[in-house]
């Protein structure tokens, strides 16, 4: 169908960005392709990916109907990511 583009990654010792061998490198849903199938939903190992009851969409570019990764995300909250920017200064 072409409404998910998933290029994977090998995690390493160096640089472990989830749990499992490899990771999403670079994650993206086109919402112009989607036909609310839910086989994305199904075949997500976290249950990360739910679809809800919206499904009319508008706006002024195609481009923002391209979901990435850090679209995707949520925020982290607060105290993890005030504990991940003290050590990234501490190891500079």
């Amino acid at each position: 169908m072409g409404c998910i583009l998933v290029i994977a990654a090998e995690n390493s010792d160096e640089n472990r960005v989830s749990p499992g061998e490899r990771y999403a490198k670079t994650y993206e849903i086109n919402m112009l392709r989607c036909i609310f199938c839910g086989y994305c939903e199904d075949a997500c190992p976290v249950q990360a990916i739910v679809l809800g009851p919206e499904y009319e969409l508008s706006d002024t570019s195609r481009e923002k109907f391209i979901y990435t990764k850090e679209k995707l995300l949520e925020p982290l909250p607060p105290d993890v990511q005030a504990r991940l920017d003290s050590k990234s200064k501490d190891s500079k």
